[in-house]
């Protein structure tokens, strides 16, 4: 390797490092903003070299918004978990329980009184479930189990006040 390439790569690697810490103090800031936010993350090993971190997004906008993500991965070699929880509107509930790695959760809620809960385990490869919810009152449960390379995607858009709930359970 080339002395210049080698210096390229460093200072690829120190900025993807400062762009993580960027978003990390960013998530922290809006967490210590919200109403009733609450993030674990677990590793059992932290290696900032490979910049293997689970990574969570919490926005709020509004009153008695409620927020919980729980993120683990279980081995080094696994790949971080992603959730981003955005919420505008009041009394919103949403919550995030990811295990083991490459998981992506993503909820989206613009109304009032939206509840939202994905559960995912996992093994080495990518679980995604997304919910987008609109209008008041809309109810969705995503669970997800197994070896992965699954990804599920709800939209619901509730004006009326009169939609059912959803609930989608894979294994």
């Amino acid at each position: 390797m080339k002395p210049s390439s080698l210096t390229k790569s460093n200072a690829n690697h120190k900025s993807c490092i400062a762009l993580l810490l960027t978003i990390g103090l960013l998530a922290m800031n809006m967490i210590a903003q919200a109403d009733n936010s609450r993030v674990a993350q677990y590793v059992s090993e932290i290696d900032t070299s490979f910049l293997q971190g689970n990574i969570s997004v919490i926005e709020q906008q509004g009153n008695s918004n409620k927020a919980s993500v729980t993120q683990s991965r279980s081995a080094s070699y696994q790949f971080a978990n992603f959730s981003h929880i955005h919420q505008r509107g009041n009394n919103n509930h949403a919550e995030i329980v990811q295990s083991n790695g490459n998981n992506i959760g993503v909820i989206w809620q613009v109304g009032n009184n939206h509840s939202a809960n994905i559960s995912q385990q996992g093994n080495t490869f990518s679980l995604r479930a997304d919910i987008y919810q609109t209008g008041f009152s809309g109810d969705i449960t995503i669970s997800q189990s197994g070896s992965g390379l699954r990804g599920i995607s709800v939209q619901q858009q509730n004006n009326s006040g009169s939609a059912r709930p959803v609930t989608i359970d894979t294994y």
